[in-house]
């Protein structure tokens, strides 16, 4: 099988996992409507980066991680909760016109992205769709050029993904008032809580 094949393939497989809008999906378009095109890309990147690494657990089928990942879920729900409310409160009680010029520094946009890469990776069922596509489609890479190739579509599917999505957001930002996008980005921190407290209720009464 070439590495192109296993390229698009994985391509397709970073799109379709990608797709579905949860908190990471919330993050974004918050993030899109008050940074505009930097806060979108510094969102992308590290979602797609944290979705690389569990598509490559995924395909090349290092069970042990999955298991440890699935078995230990309750205990990273609960991580990736409280992550969720502390961005969730931190951005209620940001103080806006103290804050515009340390917002627009380059770092702020670094913290951003490694903020949304673990809290993706404290979302263990983030690996289970990798696991059911990749099962599904056959054998998984044989060589360091298909496992290469495959990490990359991974991540340039997420990041096609979030393009698409992200142009829809600016377009609309160019068009809404302040007073509208105010009120959807308190509307998303709401829904930011939401999950977040689903994350630690879930995590607290699971089962495992």
């Amino acid at each position: 099988m070439s590495s192109l094949f296993f390229f698009i393939k994985a391509w397709t497989i970073g799109m379709a996992v990608a797709a579905p809008i949860g908190p990471i999906g919330m993050l974004f378009i918050q993030n899109s409507l008050k940074y505009g095109f930097r806060g979108s890309i510094a969102v992308a990147l590290g979602a797609a980066s944290a979705d690389s690494f569990y598509g490559m657990i995924a395909a090349i089928g290092l069970s042990s991680v999955t298991h440890f990942l699935v078995s230990e879920a309750k205990y990273i729900k609960i991580i990736g909760g409280i992550l969720l409310l502390f961005l969730a409160f931190r951005e209620l009680n940001r103080d806006h016109s103290n804050n515009n010029a340390h917002e627009t520094r380059s770092d702020s946009y670094v913290l951003m992205s490694v903020e949304v890469f673990f809290l993706t990776l404290t979302n263990p069922m983030t690996i289970l769709p990798f696991i059911g596509i990749f099962a599904s489609l056959g054998t998984g890479p044989k060589n360091f050029p298909e496992s290469f190739a495959m990490v990359l579509g991974i991540f340039l599917g997420c990041l096609s993904w979030w393009s698409i999505l992200g142009t829809i957001i600016l377009k609309m930002r160019q068009k809404l008032s302040q007073n509208w996008i105010k009120k959807i980005k308190y509307s998303s921190v709401c829904i930011l809580i939401f999950f977040g407290l689903y994350a630690i209720s879930s995590g607290l009464f699971c089962n495992r």
